[in-house]
C-alpha cells in the first residue's frame, strides 16, 4: 500500500477505516447478570465462569445498577460458598464483590467466622483481602475473636497484612475507639518498622488515638532525631499535626516550629512543599521570616519538572496575596516562565507578578495573558480573573485596560463560575473607581442581553440597582433593565422589578416613566413578579419621600450587613430580590438578629429582662473530647448579666440529671459589683444531647462595667434519686469589656463630625507582640466588639503597606445606649512594630477614659 493509500491514523493502532471494538460488556442486561451469578451455588465450582459472573455484576455496580437487599442478600451468601475455591484470582473478586453488596445486603455477619479463618491462614494475600473485608460486612460488637485476630495483624511480618490492619483501624476509630486503643503498643512498634507504607499508616493511626495531642506530636519530633521516619508520607503527616498545634499556640511551641521550619531542607520535594505550605498558613509571620520559604521556592522555579514549578508557583501566588514585598526576589526567575509550554505555569506566574508588580508592567502583562488565556482551564481563568481585584485598588487609574481585558474575557468560553468570578471583578471596579463606573455598568449591561445563567442575571440587576441611580445619565440602563422583564425567566423578571423601583425611588425625573414600565409588568403571569410590580406602583404613586426610602433603601442597606456579598462560587447567596422580596429580606435579618433572643424567650424569667442587649461569642470551659462539654455565652442586659452555659452529654448510655453550673464571682474583688441572684437547672440530659442551664447575676449600672474572671462548678448526678456530685470545670469565665459592647452601624464620617471634637479623648500605644497591620485591625475590632465601617476591617493588600486606619462604631450598655465611634490608626514602624493611635469620640468622659485605659491592662 502506498503512504497515499494508507488511512489516516486516528490513535495509536486505530486507522480511520477500522471498526473499533465493542466493549465487552456493553448491553448486558441485570436480570442476565443475576441470573449468571446462581453458578457461584453450582456443586461444582467452575473457577473461570465464575470470575466472569462476578466481574460483570461488578462491572454493573460500578455502573450505577441498583441491586434489591433480596437480591443483593442472596448473590451475597451464594458468593461465601465460593471460599471453597483454591483459585486465587476468583478468591480476590469475592473479597471486592462482598465489599460492594456490603451497602445492600442483609445479615452479612454470618461470614464473620470464614473470614477470620481466612486472616489465620498462611497465604498472606488472603489474610490482607480478609481484614479488609471483615470490617466491612460485620459489626464491632460481633467480632468475637476477630478483635485478636486485627490487633495481632498489626504486627505481622508482611506489610501488606500490618498496612491492612493499621488502615482498619483508622476506619474502626470512628465506630469503636475503646477497642482501637488497645492496640496501641503494637501500633508503636509499626511506627519503627522499615516499610514506608506501614510507617505512614500507622502514624496516621497514632495521630487519630491522640488526637492532636501536643505532647505525643512532640515526642514524635523528638523521636525523629534517633528512629528517623523513612517514609515521606508519614513526615507529611507529622508536619500536619504539628501545624495543627502551631495554628493554636504559636508562641509556645518553638520545639515544633524548628521541626517545620528544618524540613525545608529535607531530601523529598513532597516534605519541602508540605513544610512550606505549612509554614504560609501560620498566622502573625513577618516577611524576614518567610523569606527561607521563598529562598527554597525560588530554586524549584527553575527546576525541569513541570510539576514542582508549578506548585513552587502556586505557593508563591498565595504567599504574594498577603506578603507581596516577600515574594519581588523571586520576579526574575518568574518572568522566565511567562513562555513557558505550560499554559498553567506561565498563568501562575504572570498573576503573580501582577500581585507584585509595579503599573508600567500591567500593559505588557495583559497583552501577554490576553494571548493564551482560551488555552487554560476555568479553574486558572478565575485565578487571573480574581487577580484584576487587587490590580484595580493598587492602580485606580488602570481600569480602563482592566475593563477591557475583562470584557474579552466575556466573549470567551467558560462555566458559570468563572462568568461570575469576572462579573464580581467588574462589580467591584465599579464599586471603588467612580471614573470605572459608567464603563463598567455598560458592559454587564450588554451581558446580560445574552446570558444564560439566572443567578448572574440576578446579581448584576441588584449592582445595576445600586450603582445606576447615582450615574449621570442614568436613563440609559433603564432599557436593558426593562427588557428583562420582557424576555427572560420569572427569577429575573422578579429581580428586574425591584432595579427598576430602585431606579424610581432615587432618580424622581424618571419616576413616573418607570411607574408605566411597573404597570405594564404588573400584568405578569408569574405572582412573585406580579406581586412585586403591584406593591412598587402603591409604594412609588405616595408623595412621602421618606417612606418610600424606608421601605425600599433601608431594608436594602439592612439586607446587605447580614447577607455575605456573592463570591465567583457557583453556591454563593442570591442578591436580596432573588430571596423572595422585601418581606423575606426583613424576615432574614430578624431570625439573625434575634437568635439568642429567641432562645432566651422560651424561660419565663428572663421573659421580663426583654432583648439581651448584647450576646458574647460561645467561650468552651472544658476540653472537646471529654465525657461532658461546656460552653458559656453571656447575655448583657441593662442590670442583669445571664451566663447561658450548653452542657453536651457525650456519654453513649449514661444520661445526667439536676445539672447546673455554680460560679463563684465572690472570689473576684473586680467582681464585686455582681451578685448571684438564682440559677436554672436543665433537669436531664439525654445520652449524646445538649441541653441548656443558666445563672442569673444581678449588677448596678451605676458601679461601671465589671471585669474578672471566675471559677466555674459543673453540678449533677447520674441518677434522678441521688445527690449531685461537683466537677470543676477546668476553664474558668472571663468578663471582658466587650460583653457589654454592640457593633452599630452608621456613615460613620457624618456621626463623627456631627458629634465633635469637644467629646473625645485621644491615646497612642506601641504593641510589640503583633507581627502585621491585619493581625492588629482584628485585635482591635476584637476587643471592642465594634462594628468595622466603611469596609474598613480588612488591610489594603497593596505591596508597601505601612499603615491603616479602622473606623469602629458601636453602643455601650446603658440606658439609653452610650454611642462611641472609634478612629483607629494602625501604623507598622521601623522597629517592627505596631503603633496604635485612638480616636474615641461619644459617650461621656469617664467612659471614654474606661475605653483608653482598659487596652493597657
Amino acid at each position: 500500500m502506498s503512504g497515499k493509500d494508507k488511512p489516516e491514523m486516528l490513535q495509536p493502532g486505530m486507522y480511520s477505516d477500522d471498526v473499533p471494538e465493542p466493549l465487552p460488556f456493553a448491553g448486558i442486561e441485570k436480570s442476565a447478570v443475576v441470573q449468571g451469578t446462581k453458578i457461584f451455588a453450582a456443586p461444582n465450582i467452575k473457577g473461570r465462569d465464575c470470575l466472569v459472573a462476578a466481574v460483570k455484576l461488578l462491572y454493573l455496580i460500578a455502573q450505577g445498577e441498583q441491586l434489591t437487599p433480596t437480591e443483593a442478600t442472596d448473590i451475597f451468601f451464594a458468593t461465601t460458598k465460593l471460599f471453597q475455591s483454591e483459585d486465587q484470582d476468583l478468591r480476590r473478586q469475592v473479597y471486592v464483590l462482598m465489599k460492594e453488596l456490603s451497602t445492600t445486603a442483609e445479615q452479612m455477619f454470618i461470614a464473620t467466622h470464614t473470614l477470620c479463618k481466612d486472616i489465620n491462614s498462611p497465604n498472606d494475600m488472603y489474610k490482607a483481602n480478609a481484614i479488609r473485608t471483615l470490617r466491612k460486612i460485620t459489626d464491632v460488637s460481633m467480632l468475637g475473636p476477630g478483635e485478636r485476630y486485627l490487633q495481632q495483624a498489626v504486627v505481622d511480618k508482611n506489610t501488606n497484612v500490618s498496612s491492612a490492619a493499621l488502615v482498619t483501624g483508622i476506619h474502626l476509630m470512628k465506630d469503636a475507639p475503646e477497642l482501637v486503643k488497645k492496640w496501641s503498643n503494637e501500633v508503636g512498634e509499626a511506627l519503627k518498622h522499615r516499610n514506608n507504607m506501614v510507617q505512614y499508616h500507622a502514624l496516621g493511626l497514632l495521630h487519630k488515638l491522640k488526637k492532636n495531642n501536643r505532647l505525643f506530636v512532640l515526642k514524635q519530633v523528638q523521636s525523629v532525631q534517633t528512629i528517623p521516619i523513612r517514609s515521606a508520607s508519614a513526615i507529611c503527616l507529622l508536619i500536619r499535626m504539628c501545624t495543627e498545634i502551631l495554628q493554636d499556640d504559636f508562641a509556645g511551641n518553638p520545639e515544633l516550629y524548628q521541626f517545620v521550619h528544618a524540613s525545608l531542607r529535607h531530601g523529598n520535594e513532597k516534605v519541602v512543599f508540605e513544610a512550606a505550605k505549612a509554614i504560609c498558613s501560620l498566622r502573625d509571620l513577618t516577611p524576614k521570616e518567610l523569606g527561607q520559604v521563598v529562598l527554597v521556592l525560588q530554586l524549584y522555579l527553575s527546576f525541569h519538572k513541570p510539576v514542582l514549578k508549578f506548585a513552587a508557583l502556586r505557593l508563591l501566588n498565595k504567599m504574594a496575596a498577603t506578603h507581596p514585598l516577600a515574594v519581588t526576589s523571586c520576579s526574575i526567575d518568574m518572568e522566565t516562565l511567562f513562555t513557558d509550554p505550560n499554559r498553567n505555569i506561565a498563568t501562575l506566574a504572570i498573576t503573580t507578578i501582577l500581585m507584585t508588580g509595579s503599573e508600567y508592567s500591567i500593559d505588557r502583562l495583559m497583552k501577554q495573558i490576553s494571548k493564551f488565556l482560551s488555552d487554560i482551564a476555568d479553574e486558572f481563568k478565575s485565578v487571573v480573573i480574581e487577580s484584576m481585584k487587587v490590580l484595580g485598588k493598587k492602580f485606580p487609574h488602570k481600569h480602563p485596560v482592566l475593563l477591557q481585558f475583562l470584557n474579552d474575557a466575556l466573549k470567551e468560553e467558560g462555566g458559570f463560575e468563572y462568568k461570575m468570578s469576572i462579573v464580581e471583578t467588574i462589580a467591584n471596579l465599579v464599586e471603588t473607581s467612580p471614573t470605572a463606573k459608567e464603563e463598567g455598568l455598560m458592559m454587564l449591561c450588554e451581558l446580560i442581553e445574552d446570558c444564560e445563567y439566572t443567578k448572574i442575571s440576578q446579581r448584576v440587576l441588584s449592582l445595576l440597582g445600586q450603582e445606576g441611580p447615582t450615574n449621570p445619565t442614568p436613563s440609559k440602563f433603564v432599557r436593558f433593565i426593562y427588557n428583562r422583564v420582557l424576555l427572560e425567566a420569572p427569577a429575573v423578571r422578579a429581580a428586574a422589578v425591584s432595579t427598576l423601583a430602585k431606579f424610581a425611588t432615587k432618580c424622581e425625573p424618571l419616576r413616573e416613566s418607570i411607574l408605566i414600565l411597573l404597570q405594564r409588568a404588573a400584568m405578569d403571569n408569574d405572582d412573585e413578579v406580579r406581586d412585586r410590580a403591584i406593591f412598587y406602583i402603591t409604594l412609588l404613586s405616595y408623595n412621602d419621600q421618606s417612606m418610600i426610602t424606608s421601605f425600599v433603601e433601608e431594608v436594602e442597606s439592612e439586607v446587605k450587613t447580614a447577607v455575605p456579598k456573592p463570591t465567583s462560587s457557583g453556591d454563593a447567596p442570591p442578591p436580596p430580590e432573588a430571596v423572595g422580596g422585601l418581606r423575606a429580606a426583613v424576615t432574614f435579618v430578624k431570625e439573625e438578629d434575634n437568635k439568642w433572643a429567641l432562645e432566651l424567650e422560651q424561660v419565663p424569667q428572663f421573659k421580663k429582662f426583654g432583648k439581651p442587649f448584647a450576646s458574647s461569642e460561645p467561650m468552651s470551659l472544658t476540653e472537646k473530647d471529654v465525657e461532658y462539654v461546656v460552653t458559656c455565652v453571656k447575655h448583657c442586659y441593662n442590670e442583669h448579666m445571664v451566663l447561658h452555659f450548653k452542657v453536651n452529654n457525650t456519654l453513649e448510655d449514661q444520661s445526667f440529671h439536676k445539672v447546673l453550673v455554680k460560679v463563684a464571682v465572690e472570689d473576684d474583688e473586680d467582681l464585686a459589683a455582681m451578685q448571684p441572684l438564682y440559677a436554672i437547672p436543665a433537669v436531664v440530659i439525654e445520652p449524646n444531647s445538649e441541653a441548656s442551664c443558666y445563672v442569673c447575676l444581678k449588677r448596678d449600672p451605676s458601679e461601671g462595667y465589671p471585669t474578672g474572671m471566675c471559677s466555674a462548678t459543673l453540678l449533677f448526678s447520674m441518677d434522678a434519686d441521688e445527690d449531685v456530685d461537683e466537677y470543676p470545670l477546668p476553664e474558668e469565665v472571663v468578663f471582658n469589656l466587650s460583653d457589654y459592647m454592640r457593633g452599630r452601624q452608621v456613615s460613620f464620617n457624618e456621626e463623627w463630625e456631627k458629634i465633635g471634637g469637644e467629646e473625645e479623648s485621644e491615646v497612642t500605644y506601641e504593641l510589640d507582640t503583633l507581627k502585621n497591620l491585619q493581625t492588629a485591625v482584628n485585635e482591635v475590632q476584637e476587643f471592642f466588639s465594634f462594628y468595622a465601617c466603611d469596609n474598613t476591617g480588612e488591610v489594603s493588600s497593596e505591596s508597601g503597606t505601612l499603615s491603616h486606619t479602622l473606623l469602629l462604631s458601636g453602643q455601650v450598655c446603658f440606658e439609653p445606649p452610650e454611642n462611641i465611634l472609634i478612629r483607629a490608626q494602625i501604623a507598622l514602624t521601623q522597629n517592627n512594630t505596631i503603633s496604635l493611635t485612638l480616636h474615641i469620640r461619644g459617650g461621656y468622659e469617664e467612659l471614654r477614659t474606661l475605653l483608653v485605659e482598659s487596652l493597657t491592662e
